[in-house]
């Protein structure tokens, strides 16, 4: 299957999770049971959904400090779990470069949502990994 697969369907899960208003871990096991997964992809899929699960606060600090003229609850749920997803990559997965996980969530949102709204979540998520990389926190290898 591969990265952006498990990406795709973690991104999927919390989505559903953002509707359904629940920790997106308590829909994993329902989603591999009507989905065919591979094992590896089970494994990245369960530690990315637990890890924004576990995280859920700070990243979303993060994110509400960084939006310009919005709040976390007027942004759409799908961009809102591509954004959360990377965040989590970006924060927490020193294996995903940054400018991959943020990419992938633009690629996400221009699939499920609009052409405009993978601007805004480029330039969201830029906008943190150059604050981050400013830090001396994680880089893009």
């Amino acid at each position: 299957m591969g990265r952006r697969d498990s990406r795709e369907n973690a991104f999927k899960i919390l989505y559903q999770a953002d509707i359904q208003k629940c920790n997106a871990s308590e829909l994993v096991d329902n989603f591999f049971e009507q989905n065919t997964i591979p094992q590896n992809d089970k494994l990245y899929i369960k530690e990315v959904i637990s890890g924004v699960d576990s995280n859920i606060e700070v990243i979303d600090k993060c994110l509400s400090k960084s939006l310009k003229s919005w709040t976390l609850n007027r942004i759409s749920k799908i961009d809102k779990a591509a954004l959360r997803l990377a965040l989590y990559e970006i924060m927490y997965k020193d294996d995903v470069p940054d400018s991959i996980a943020i990419y992938e969530a633009v690629e996400l949102v221009k699939k499920y949502n609009t052409e405009s709204a993978g601007g805004f979540v480029n330039g969201t998520l830029r906008a943190i990994a150059r604050q981050k990389d400013s830090s001396g926190e994680k880089s893009e290898d």
